[in-house]
């Protein structure tokens, strides 16, 4: 009795071992977005849209209210990657915001407002948002372009991965599942003499 209690005991080991690795595979190849830090809701200028002049006031509105603990805001120039300035926003319930120094007025061009905050669950959240103004050359726009295809295929191939996550995880599932009827059946056939 020992003798097939011990092989049982191996066998649901083994079991559950297959199902740890078949759910740690879902975990690593589909991962869930992360659902408590605050993202961008709205932007000013509007994110990926286009103004006739550089702005003034950048405003980022999130989801939630970021703490007021080390939170920055910077703009740069998304060609060159030159960061035309950098300060610690304003912040005024959702919305976050900085005063474009006078001194800042690169003209025509594509730009990135890379922003950290502290989120209300109380950690760190990073991002971008983008705008242009008015007036770019044309092989900028193409560049944009190309850049809006790149962003698609990425979509469309982080939504293949997910079928294929659920699939893996199901075979482990299946695999954890004949592991026990087989052990099971062979136990039930095959009794240990003690």
């Amino acid at each position: 009795m020992r003798i097939a209690r011990s092989r049982v005991s191996r066998t649901a080991a083994l079991a559950a071992a297959a199902g740890v690795l078949s759910w740690t595979a879902v975990g690593v190849l589909h991962p869930e977005p992360a659902r408590a830090h605050d993202s961008v809701i709205a932007a000013i200028p509007e994110d990926g849209g286009t103004v006739e002049e550089f702005p003034q006031e950048i405003v980022l509105t999130f989801s939630g209210i970021p703490k007021d603990t080390f939170n920055t805001l910077a703009v740069s120039d998304s060609d060159s990657g030159e960061v035309l300035f950098s300060q610690e926003p304003n912040l005024d319930g959702q919305e976050v915001s900085v005063t474009v120094p006078e001194d800042v007025n690169p003209g025509p061009g594509e730009y990135t407002v890379g922003f950290q905050i502290t989120s209300s669950d109380g950690h760190a959240t990073r991002g971008k948002t983008t705008f242009s103004v008015a007036g770019a050359q044309p092989a900028e726009e193409g560049a944009e372009g190309a850049s809006q295809s790149e962003t698609e295929q990425n979509e469309n191939s982080s939504v293949l991965s997910g079928p294929l996550a659920w699939i893996v995880g199901a075979l482990g599932v299946l695999a954890m599942a004949a592991v026990v009827v087989v052990a099971v059946a062979r136990n039930r056939h095959f009794p240990d003499k003690e």
